[in-house]
């Protein structure tokens, strides 16, 4: 899957010329090939605002960890790297545990 990205990177760079559309295809390719989770799809996840304190993305995170999923672990999975992906914004904005 790693050399698929890198080849149809080198085609994209290639092909397209350096528009803005170019080089946000480039980019949204190189973000899928990662599967890193964005800020905005880890608060759609958790359903917080950019406003949310660190406690309420908690409870949040704490509310829909708990429920069942019926032995899925994709839910569970998705809840927990959005956490994880807005703990770290947390940290960078306040020095210290973000739990506080």
């Amino acid at each position: 899957m790693y050399f698929d990205l890198i080849f149809m990177l080198m085609i994209i760079n290639a092909d397209a010329s350096k528009t803005g559309v170019a080089q946000e295809t480039l980019q949204n390719a190189v973000r899928r090939g990662s599967k890193a989770m964005t800020k905005q799809e880890a608060r759609q996840i958790l359903d917080v605002t950019e406003q949310s304190s660190w406690e309420e993305i908690a409870k949040k995170y704490d509310n829909m960890f708990e429920r069942k999923t019926n032995g899925s672990f994709y839910l569970p999975s998705k809840v927990h790297r959005a956490k994880e992906c807005l703990e770290s914004v947390y940290q960078k904005n306040q020095p210290g545990d973000p739990s506080v």
